[in-house]
This record gives C-alpha cells, sequence and structure tokens, in this order.
C-alpha cells in the first residue's frame, strides 16, 4: 500500500468533511460532494430528512451575515458525514464529544417519556402554540399545510414523531407530528422546543432531565431540571423503544445563535483567546465602536421593570425605598419624601395614588417621576439578589397607568453604562472570568444599542425589558469582575456596516453554532 497516496486520500477528504477549514473547496462545492458522495438531499445549508409528506410553502428567514454556523466539536470533529437521522441521533448520545464550553452539564442531556407522556404534551401544547403562532403551527388539510386553528386534542393518538428538516449544525428547523386526529408541522427552533415543553401540567408526571458534563458520565444520573416549560435547545434527536418510550438526546442550552456563553469562558480562560478573538469568532465581519458614533442612541436607556417571576409588566401595585430623599413630581403634584419611608402607589377608577403610611398624599391621572441621591429598591418584586433586602436600582423611576390593564407600569431610566453593571452579572457568572465578561459586555451593550433602535417597546415608554425576551437586568448581585468588565470595555459596541449587530447570545453549545435564518 502507498502510504503517501493514503495520507493524501484522508487529507481529501477530511477537507471535503469540513466546511471551515479548507479554503480549497468552496461551501457550495462541499454540499455539491456531499450529495454526491453520499447521497444526501442537503441543499443550501438546510437538510431535507423526511420526504414522506407534500411541500409546505413556510418562508425561509434572510440570512444574518454575522451570525454563521460555527464548528465548535473538538472530538470527533465531523460527526455528520452523511447527514442522517441516525447520525444525529448519534451525535446527541455521545457524551464523550468534547467541544468549546463542554464543561456546562448541558453540553449533553436526555430524558425518557411514555407513549402517554408524549401524547398528554402534544395534544395540550399544539392547540395552546397554534393560538399563539397561529402562521407557525400547520395542518395538512385537502392535500395542502396551512394555517388554522387546531382543535383541543387535536392529535388524538401519536402515530408518528418525526424530523423533516435541520439546519447543517443540526438544529431541528421542522417537526412533523402525525396523529389518529391529524397531521401537523411545527416550524422554528421556539415553537419546537416549546411545543414538546415538560411542563407538568402538559405531562401529568414528573419529568426529570438528566446532564452530562463532555467527556464525563458522572453526572449521568443527577437531574439537571425537572418539568422544564421548553427544552434546554432545538439541537436533539430521539428513538422509539420496544416497549414504547420515547427517549430524547440532546445537546446545549439555548437557541444556538450568536455567542455560547460557556465556550467564551472556556476560549478565555482555558485557550487563550482574547474578549476580541472571542467576538470575532462569533461575530463575523463586525468590528468594535463607540457607541456615541451612532446617530438615534442617547447615554440612556429605558427598562421596563416586570413582575415577580418576569411575569407581565403589569404591577397591581408597585412600592418603593430609599435611604435617600426622594423627590416625586407629577402634573398632579409634587412631593418630597423622607429616606427610610415606604411609599405605595396603587391605580384606582383612573388615577394614581400616592399612599405613606396608608394615607393617600397625592392622586394624579398623571406619569409620576421619581428621583433620589441613593438608589432606590422596589419592594413589591422578587430577584435573586442577596446584597439589598429589595432589588434596588441606580437612576431614575417613571410609574404610568398601563394602556393594557387597570394596573402601572414601572420603567427605569438610567445611563447604559450603569445598566449593564446589572446585566452583565446577572447574564454571566463572576467565575467565569475578566475575559469572558468582557464578551459579555460588549455583547450586552451592543444588544441594548441594537433594542434602542429596534423601538419596539417606544408605545409602552421604554427601549428593552428586564427579562430574557431582552436581557437579564438585576437579577443576580454586582460584583466586582463585571464591573471591570464593562468599565474597561466602555462605550464598546460590534458594528456590521457601521450599524449595531444583533448580539444575540445563550448559554450552551451543542458543538455546533447556527445560522440565524435557521433559528428565527
Amino acid at each position: 500500500m502507498n502510504t503517501k497516496k493514503s495520507i493524501k486520500k484522508i487529507i481529501i477528504g477530511i477537507c471535503l468533511l469540513t466546511i471551515v477549514g479548507c479554503s480549497s473547496t468552496s461551501e457550495k462545492e462541499y454540499y455539491e460532494n456531499l450529495q454526491s458522495s453520499h447521497k444526501t438531499n442537503l441543499k443550501g445549508d438546510r437538510v431535507e430528512l423526511y420526504s414522506g409528506y407534500k411541500k409546505d410553502n413556510f418562508p425561509v428567514a434572510k440570512p444574518i451575515s454575522y451570525l454563521k454556523y460555527v464548528n465548535d466539536t473538538i472530538v470527533p470533529k465531523t460527526p455528520f458525514k452523511s447527514y442522517t437521522e441516525s447520525e444525529f441521533l448519534s451525535f446527541y448520545k455521545n457524551i464523550k464529544a468534547k467541544g468549546h464550553g463542554d464543561n456546562s452539564s448541558y453540553w449533553r442531556w436526555h430524558f425518557t417519556l411514555t407513549k402517554k407522556e408524549l401524547n398528554n404534551i402534544l395534544n395540550k401544547s399544539l392547540p395552546a402554540l397554534s393560538s399563539r403562532r397561529s402562521r407557525e403551527v400547520l395542518t395538512y388539510s385537502n392535500g395542502e399545510w396551512i394555517a388554522k386553528p387546531l382543535p383541543l386534542n387535536p392529535v388524538g393518538e401519536l402515530q408518528e414523531l418525526k424530523v423533516v428538516q435541520r439546519g447543517k449544525s443540526g438544529l431541528i428547523i421542522k417537526l412533523l407530528v402525525k396523529g389518529t386526529r391529524g397531521k401537523y408541522l411545527v416550524v422554528k427552533e421556539g415553537n419546537i422546543r416549546n411545543v414538546l415543553g415538560l411542563s407538568k401540567s402538559a405531562t401529568g408526571t414528573e419529568v426529570k432531565v438528566y446532564g452530562a458534563k463532555g467527556g464525563s458520565e458522572k453526572y449521568l444520573d443527577r437531574p439537571i431540571s425537572r418539568n422544564p416549560s421548553l427544552l434546554p435547545s432545538g439541537f436533539f434527536s430521539f428513538e422509539k423503544t420496544s416497549d414504547g418510550e420515547y427517549k430524547f438526546y440532546g445537546g446545549g442550552y439555548g437557541h444556538g445563535s450568536g455567542i455560547p456563553q460557556w465556550a467564551a469562558m472556556d476560549l478565555t480562560k482555558n485557550k487563550g483567546y482574547s474578549y476580541q478573538k472571542v467576538l470575532q469568532r462569533y461575530y463575523a465581519n463586525t468590528k468594535l465602536k463607540d457607541i456615541n458614533s451612532i446617530d438615534g442612541i442617547g447615554r440612556n436607556i429605558r427598562v421596563g421593570i416586570m413582575t415577580s417571576g418576569f411575569s407581565s409588566i403589569d404591577h397591581s401595585k408597585i412600592g418603593i425605598y430609599s435611604y435617600g430623599t426622594i423627590k416625586l413630581k407629577s402634573k398632579g403634584g409634587d412631593l418630597k419624601i423622607n429616606p427610610r419611608t415606604y411609599v405605595e402607589f396603587i391605580n384606582q377608577n383612573g388615577f394614581t395614588s400616592v399612599l405613606i403610611g396608608g394615607k393617600v398624599k397625592l392622586k394624579t391621572k398623571h406619569y409620576i417621576s421619581l428621583s433620589s441621591n441613593r438608589m432606590i429598591s422596589v419592594t413589591n418584586i422578587k430577584r435573586n439578589v442577596k446584597n439589598y433586602k429589595y432589588p434596588s436600582y441606580r437612576g431614575n423611576f417613571e410609574i404610568r397607568q398601563s394602556k393594557n390593564s387597570g394596573k402601572l407600569n414601572l420603567i427605569n431610566e438610567i445611563s447604559i453604562e450603569d445598566y449593564l453593571l446589572q446585566v452583565v452579572p446577572s447574564e454571566m457568572p463572576k467565575s467565569f472570568g475578566l475575559e469572558a465578561l468582557k464578551v459579555q459586555a460588549i455583547a450586552a451593550r451592543t444588544y441594548a444599542a441594537k433594542d434602542i433602535l429596534k423601538k419596539r417597546y417606544q408605545s409602552l415608554g421604554f427601549h428593552i425589558l428586564d427579562s430574557t425576551q431582552s436581557q437579564v437586568y438585576n437579577n443576580l448581585d454586582e460584583n466586582e469582575v463585571a464591573v471591570q468588565a464593562v468599565k474597561s470595555t466602555k462605550n464598546l459596541i460590534l458594528v456590521h456596516e457601521d450599524k449595531p449587530i444583533d448580539a444575540k447570545y445563550y448559554s450552551t453549545s451543542s458543538g455546533f453554532n447556527s445560522n440565524a435564518h435557521n433559528v428565527w
């Protein structure tokens, strides 16, 4: 056997199977060769895995050039050779798989459902999802896939659960649900995670999700969550056992596009990456720029503060407290409130009443502005902060009557840099290290800049929410490492074509980052 020729063939094979790293083979050539040699039906960056149904006409989102596929797997380097469902199942079952950020317990996870539990989930979650996302749950009717309201228990008895389409990263994009009462197609990663959510109200039983860190079996018997309402990620596969159970195997936590935070920690702490290099790895073709050079962004941000559990922006009542003097201003009158005084706000009969010691001190139909020379605590909500009895905020507050109910909205107006002091530690622990926290600070600042320009909450009087719907704000205590990360990257954001990028990030990679248009 000619050793040199054999080595050459191996090198060519590796180049063919590796999307990044062999510049002599274009991405188009890669897919053409892949289809030719393995007879797959891979088109563009999507894998058609099931042809037993008529094509739907669901539109493909527009690609985002800076949120691209990234391979974070180290062992095995190229697990998908023929892009078949059996390969995906094998990959997610592989707890020995290694990659950037594999020290997260969500690197690999698994759970088991009985047929009854899965029937319960699908019959409850499909109509609920359809009522919220009517265009993204399609029904097979008269030979066509159409969006229509679903009846109660639309599946009946489950007959078939199939992955119809994945991205080249392995992310599930379309899921087929076939039952005795109908056939349905669930489209988009978030919807698929939702429709298979394991809440106890859906399953009727306790379901434990087990996790494993890369290369370790010691965590396989330790639950990492119980009855999550959303699957950890859309990177998973499943198999049906001979006794009718469904075993699900997956990897990662979060939507799967942008920066995986555990990978940012691993790359900076263990592999010598600078924060700039991490940013370039996951946000391709971007550059750093001063936020103050961007038109339409001021120095302050307005944050909608949600109720406990981040369940609503509408508060039945609002309570505040400060160690400093509070100045209250409104068109209905002004008040000067002494330090260490509890103040309550209640909306009744179209008036916002200000109560001190249970007595009404002011009534107004207009919004109320609050400021103090010390931080202001909000006593009617709970967060996970430990250093203060109540979550406490810099900046000023505004209390408005809700447009959607007879309740109140609470808005915190604060400088962007001070806002980040309470976002960064809420989104990334200080144990990840300074360099990773710099990555998080720039991503969070950029995310805020983009949201200000989007104006999606403009009609409600603020730019951004304090929950995962935007970024988590003031849910965990500040720390000195996060403060240093914010201050050492002051005003820096990422731009593409001189515009702030949509700086998506998430917790844990499954081994691959997905192109954004396969997620949203």
